[in-house]
């Protein structure tokens, strides 16, 4: 990306979504051979469809976005060829609602939708649960209420609510303070509840196992402590990518951010549990 020639195909093509071999030609105003070369070294950021029209690729659509904003190195997620080879990352990849995450102006909306919806079933199967959250950590109501259990399932369901809030305000505040990051906020915003969809599925099977009184079990009881695991990890990794696309930060600042923040979340409840 550090020759001009590269960065005005990247241009041209994230301004009009697609272009076509002639307009590049009429555009650059260079050579045939000229342009192919180019095409050809930005291979990872542009795709030739089947209309024989260039598109962006998701890579490159980053890419646009980093020039756009005059930033002089793309300082989103470093999806090298080696590294996207990796078999974990192309899982990782696969379970990513990237779209959702990193949505177009038209997808607001639905992003928020789901985002919504997101909340609301953690909100609901934490109170149904009876497990007070902190960022992707769950325990026991550490709280001894007199009201009868519904009002303490209400309760635990607002508390989640807060804790997404809360969970937010913690990673926008460390991007300000430490890295000076103070662009899409509200885009962070809508998209945080995201990363929660695989706490609400741990939730859902939790549920399951505790209405059956299979968490009696020791077996299941350890399958039910793996799965938590699991699924944090899977929601630490979503962190990470938002973060990475929509506060620009580079992919290890990203997981710095992440792994502070849930260790610190882990140690305040493992300083509750004493």
């Amino acid at each position: 990306m550090g020759h001009g020639l590269r960065r005005k195909i990247i241009n041209i093509i994230g301004e009009n979504k697609f272009t076509s071999f002639t307009y590049l030609k009429k555009e650059l105003k260079v050579s045939t051979g000229t342009i192919y070369h180019h095409l050809d070294t930005l291979s990872h950021l542009i795709e030739q469809r089947d209309d024989k029209k260039y598109y962006l690729t998701e890579l490159g659509t980053h890419a646009y976005n980093s020039l756009k904003d005059n930033i002089n190195t793309i300082i989103t997620p470093d999806f090298s060829k080696k590294e996207f080879s990796s078999p974990i990352l192309k899982g990782l990849m696969r379970l990513t609602p990237k779209k959702y995450i990193d949505y177009e102006s038209n997808q607001m909306i639905y992003t928020i939708i789901i985002s919504i919806t997101i909340a609301l079933i953690g909100a609901i199967f934490c109170g149904l649960n009876g497990l007070f959250p902190l960022f992707l950590f769950f325990g026991q109501s550490i709280i001894e209420f007199e009201f009868i259990e519904p009002i303490l399932q209400i309760i635990l369901a607002i508390i989640f609510i807060g804790n997404i809030v809360f969970f937010f305000l913690i990673n926008e505040g460390i991007c300000r303070i430490i890295y000076k990051k103070k662009d899409n906020t509200l885009k962070f915003l809508i998209s945080f509840p995201i990363i929660l969809f695989p706490i609400d599925i741990y939730l859902v099977l939790h549920f399951i196992l505790f209405s059956t009184g299979s968490l009696n079990l020791p077996a299941i009881r350890i399958l039910d402590n793996v799965l938590v695991i699991l699924f944090q990890v899977l929601s630490l990794w979503l962190l990470t990518y938002n973060l990475s696309v929509n506060k620009k930060l580079k992919i290890e600042k990203s997981l710095i951010i992440s792994l502070l923040i849930h260790y610190g979340g882990f140690s305040i409840i493992l300083l509750l549990s004493i």
